[in-house]
């Protein structure tokens, strides 16, 4: 008997493969798949699994009556039951590994079924997801490693799976991130899959559009810079264009603009309407100033729009500084403040995310209306100083969302009219839920409350500096991206609001 039997009918109790006979001899158990036929006897008793395969459960985390699992149980997979002799190797994990019989020898049995034991002739013949290449030299059907180029191999099979990992066709691995691109031109490493960007960290040459998943063409980017001799531009650094208007009429599909500022803290004067993915960036160390002319929003973003505006002051607007029509905006440290008809509106069924920004100062309308639409707001300060009691976050029947680790005061009135937006570890004059209630609000708490500077002071209530909860997927860092750090490190109580002191 050979030393494999013995050890069977040793464990065999324990893991299902025999039973005890009345008179106390060892019986096979009759329901187990490895006394029966394989792979083909677990796919009849389980035909709601997708895949079923045989194993003797001396290597699966969960152990089963039959011996069926889900998923392929290398180190003691019976593909064929008791095709197999005790006295030599019964188990088929090395058709993983490509040689298709799971004896190790690489010749394949010739019987032709095309599941991974050959022969064949072309990879037609392999329909084995497994092992779905066909070695023209053995005969036999392998994985992409048995290949002699994997990538190459896959590519060829399916081009949503050009790399080879594992033995496995795969979106991505690591170290082959570059087989991402387009609306998914991330690698997941953990699941092998490309996924959508969601930061502008994994678009290191350009900007992540937040709707469509896809990282800005690099060759989208274009300088405005209204400081300069302006002539025809191209839009380079040395040669910008100088106005918001220019650039756009130059722009395709997608527009990606690095904004300087004016000298003197002047406006561009000028309305931005949003009708495409465009994304705006202050350049690095300078605050950009957009302030409306005539009686419309200063920024409007239309259905078809995604608005991506980081470090730039949206100020003085007749009407509205930012009005999301039914589009997608993403807002990242910004400062829409003073815009006389309000300062973000979202409405037509809009999406905003808002982030590490103040959004108030001067206005008898609210700082933030959502007649219908959803927000995502984030470690932001929402400060209204109104002629008239205003709220600083108002909704109406169709507004929802969250509000997160934000400051929502308002000098005139009660600041908050919003039933449909949930308010959480944040920081407001009253008593609301588990809130932080700061008590009478007095404008010295701020550095310029009136004007919309919402740094806060150092009279502020001490209670703001744990008000919030920093989570995963939180700035690093404050509004004025300086150097003034957040926790970084789940459930860490942080300072409320878009300032760090």
């Amino acid at each position: 008997m050979s030393n494999r039997l013995i050890l069977t009918i040793v464990s065999g109790f324990a893991l299902g493969l025999v039973t005890p006979a009345l008179q106390g001899c060892i019986e096979p158990n009759p329901d187990h798949c490895v006394n029966n036929d394989g792979d083909n006897y677990c796919a009849q008793q389980h035909p709601d699994w997708e895949n079923a395969y045989c194993s003797d459960n001396t290597c699966v985390d969960e152990i089963t009556n039959d011996g069926c699992q889900q998923e392929i149980p290398l180190g003691c997979w019976y593909c064929d039951g008791k095709a197999h002799p005790h006295d030599e190797e019964p188990e088929c994990s090395d058709m993983a590994e490509g040689d298709g019989d799971g004896d190790g020898d690489g010749d394949g049995d010739g019987d032709g079924d095309g599941d991974g034991d050959g022969p064949c002739v072309v990879d037609e013949d392999c329909t084995n997801l497994v092992a779905p290449f066909c070695d023209a030299d053995t005969g036999s059907c392998v994985n992409c490693e048995g290949t002699a180029d994997g990538d190459t191999a896959c590519a060829g099979l399916d081009p949503n799976t050009p790399v080879c990992e594992a033995g496995v066709c795969a979106q991505c691995a690591s170290g082959k991130e570059d087989a991402c691109a387009d609306t998914t031109p991330v690698c997941d490493v953990d699941a092998n899959e490309c996924v959508g960007c969601n930061t502008h960290d994994q678009c290191p040459a350009s900007a992540c559009n937040f709707t469509g998943g896809n990282c800005f063409d690099p060759a989208s980017l274009v300088h405005v810079d209204g400081d300069a001799n302006c002539g025809p531009g191209n839009g380079s650094e040395m040669n910008p264009y100088c106005s918001i208007a220019a650039a756009l009429a130059a722009s395709g599909a997608e527009a990606m603009i690095v904004l300087h500022e004016i000298g003197g803290q002047l406006d561009y004067g000028e309305t931005v309407s949003v009708s495409k993915p465009i994304a705006i960036f202050n350049a690095p160390g300078e605050l950009p100033r957009i302030g409306g002319t005539g009686p419309t929003s200063t920024i409007t973003v239309n259905p078809s729009g995604v608005l991506v505006l980081s470090g730039v002051q949206v100020q003085s607007g007749q009407d509205t500084g930012v009005t999301v029509s039914g589009g997608s905006a993403y807002l990242d440290r910004c400062r829409i403040v003073s815009n006389a008809g309000g300062n973000i509106a979202v409405d037509s069924g809009g999406t905003l995310s808002l982030k590490n920004s103040f959004v108030g100062g001067q206005s008898s309308n609210p700082a933030l209306s959502v007649a219908d639409g959803t927000v995502d707001v984030v470690y932001s300060t929402l400060g209204l100083a109104p002629a008239v009691a205003t709220p600083a976050l108002q909704c109406g029947g169709s507004g929802a969302g969250t509000v997160r680790n934000s400051i929502i005061l308002t000098s005139n009135g009660a600041e908050v009219a919003c039933a449909g937006i949930s308010i959480e570890t944040s920081a407001l004059s009253g008593v609301m839920g588990e809130n932080i209630a700061l008590g009478p609000f007095n404008i010295n708490w701020f550095s310029n409350y009136v004007t919309g500077d919402l740094h806060l002071s150092g009279d502020h209530p001490p209670a703001i500096q744990t008000a919030a909860l920093w989570a995963v997927g939180d700035p690093a860092m404050d509004i004025d991206n300086n150097g003034d750090v957040r926790p970084n490190v789940p459930a860490t109580p942080d300072v409320a609001g878009a300032d760090v002191p």
